[in-house]
């Protein structure tokens, strides 16, 4: 009985002390939630799946444009209790430096090991100071001149031999550069696919697939991930199971490549073998941060030749942008032949364009940074991750917002670059606009948006303008580009791209001709 009793007064304590935490419970947060501004506005949600059906599967910095024009530059949608923050204004600090977790192609497919979604911290620092001395200042540009004349070069006489896949040449000739700025490699000669090349293209397309938005259900409700192989619906864990084998292949292969001939004496200066002389990283972080100078990034777009997708690109990315160069051109033969006419005034036609006649080019410069703006390899970059509660100030007159700590923010560059405020008639391909004319001012530099921004912003900003501008003005000053016809008759272009995370226009044809018989002759000669 006296036991019983003791239960009893022992439960009825229990019970009191938790309705008691419970009600200060409540009453903190509520109070706290009180003080707090309101999240940005955005679609109302369904219980407990939130906005999990208004996240779109497909085009979804179109869609994200849409809803924008609804709900403002800055709305949030909320799924499974995770909080999105959709902009299209350029939000910077060091509480927006971090990454997201994506369950299956960054932690079960091993793509947390990529610069691109390493959470903000000393591994970041360090590679990112690495990437700095290697690319980040006009000095060191000038050590990969002859590099990308070399490679360009190459790539005018692949065209020439194989003028019906100009794109194949072009993802060809960037996967050489950035094999050679990483490892030393070079690619074999001949019609051959070349194995390495391969094992980093593939290790870039898985990259790309596995960091899409909404790639899989479990990156959208993250508990799935748990979800066993063996059921119906487990076949994520397969595919993420080879990403892994892959990506650790492919890395390894190309540390082992440079320590073998180092140890044979026929090394080629690289980012890897200059690491490995001064032994002061380890193999780990050495092989992953190469890796991102080949096959991936961060969060932004446009590092064209393509170490360093924001963070890092890859050699995927650069091919993205000179495939939307050949559409643009095929699809707008005045702006081809306006910078044709510079090239040949300017350039002459016994040599190739080189970046000390950049000052004299001007049009054909603006005609870069309208491609990097006029496709958007990257229309919603890698998503940043909130590391503290944020208060957003608007401005006079507007409320504040609350953007919660660990919310993913999703900047839609894409539309940032076609913001009729920011562009006139975004939607036309104009390099015009770039250039002050008759008392207007030029609009705003592209690069401002599309090599991302903050901590993460593009450490390779000026390599990737350095080769855009080598390439595009190598290919215009001795090819003319047109439409492909079929029985005489012209195939249109289908407009659009892809849905990830590196989009790529939609599959077209073109034809690429010799402007003369010494255009050819200068492709051919040494």
């Amino acid at each position: 009985m006296t036991a019983g009793f003791s239960a009893s007064l022992l439960d009825w304590g229990s019970l009191c002390i938790l309705a008691s935490a419970s009600i200060v419970s409540w009453y903190y947060v509520h109070a706290r939630a009180r003080k707090l501004p309101r999240l940005p506005p955005g679609p109302p949600g369904l219980p407990f799946l939130g906005n999990l059906f208004d996240i779109p599967m497909a085009s979804h910095w179109l869609r994200f444009a849409e809803m924008s024009a609804m709900w403002g530059d800055i709305f949030s949608l909320k799924s499974m209790g995770q909080t999105m923050i959709i902009t299209s204004l350029d939000i910077r600090g060091a509480n927006f430096s971090d990454r997201p977790i994506i369950p299956v192609g960054g932690e079960l497919g091993g793509f947390n090991n990529v610069m691109a979604l390493v959470g903000y911290g000393d591994r970041v620092r360090k590679e990112r100071k690495l990437f700095h001395q290697l690319f980040g200042t006009q000095a060191a540009i000038k050590q990969f001149l002859p590099l990308l004349s070399t490679e360009t070069r190459k790539l005018l006489r692949r065209i020439v031999v194989n003028p019906d896949e100009p794109v194949e040449e072009i993802k060809h000739a960037t996967g050489a550069i950035t094999l050679r700025i990483a490892y030393g490699y070079q690619l074999r000669d001949g019609p051959e696919r070349d194995p390495m090349l391969d094992l980093f293209e593939t290790a870039g397309n898985n990259f790309f697939i596995g960091t899409t938005p909404a790639a899989f259900l479990a990156d959208i409700i993250p508990v799935l991930r748990y979800w066993p192989e063996w059921l119906p619906g487990g076949g994520f864990h397969t595919i993420a199971k080879a990403w892994y084998k892959h990506g650790q292949d492919t890395m390894n292969a190309g540390l082992n490549y440079v320590k073998k001939a180092m140890a044979a004496g026929s090394a080629e200066t690289s980012f890897v073998s200059a690491l490995l002389e001064g032994k002061e990283h380890d193999d780990y972080l050495i092989k992953w941060a190469a890796g991102s100078v080949q096959i991936g990034g961060s969060d932004t777009v446009n590092f064209h030749l393509n170490p360093l997708f924001n963070d890092n690109e890859s050699a995927l990315q650069t091919a993205a942008q000179l495939e939307a160069f050949l559409l643009a051109m095929s699809l707008y033969p005045d702006v081809q032949a306006a910078a044709q006419s510079e090239l040949d005034r300017v350039v002459g036609n016994d040599r190739l364009p080189e970046i000390s006649d950049i000052p004299q080019l001007p049009y054909v410069e603006a005609l870069c940074k309208e491609i990097i703006r006029w496709h958007v390899a990257a229309p919603l970059a890698v998503p940043h991750r909130t590391r503290d509660d944020y208060i957003y100030e608007r401005g006079r007159g507007l409320e504040p917002l609350l953007i919660p700590k660990d919310s993913l923010i999703i900047p839609n560059l894409w539309q940032m670059a076609h913001d009729p405020e920011r562009y006139a008639n975004p939607m036309e391909f104009n390099p015009s606009r770039f250039i002050a004319k008759d008392g207007k001012e030029a609009e705003p530099d592209p690069s401002s948006i599309c090599f991302g921004y903050g901590r993460r912003i593009c450490p390779g900003k000026l390599l990737g303008e350095t080769a855009m501008f080598l390439e595009c003005s190598a290919i215009l000053s001795v090819f003319n580009i047109s439409k492909a016809r079929v029985n005489g008759v012209i195939v249109e272009p289908q407009l659009g791209q892809t849905s990830t995370t590196i989009s790529r226009v939609l599959p077209f044809k073109c034809v690429m001709e010799p402007r003369s018989a010494r255009a050819l002759a200068l492709i051919q000669s040494d």
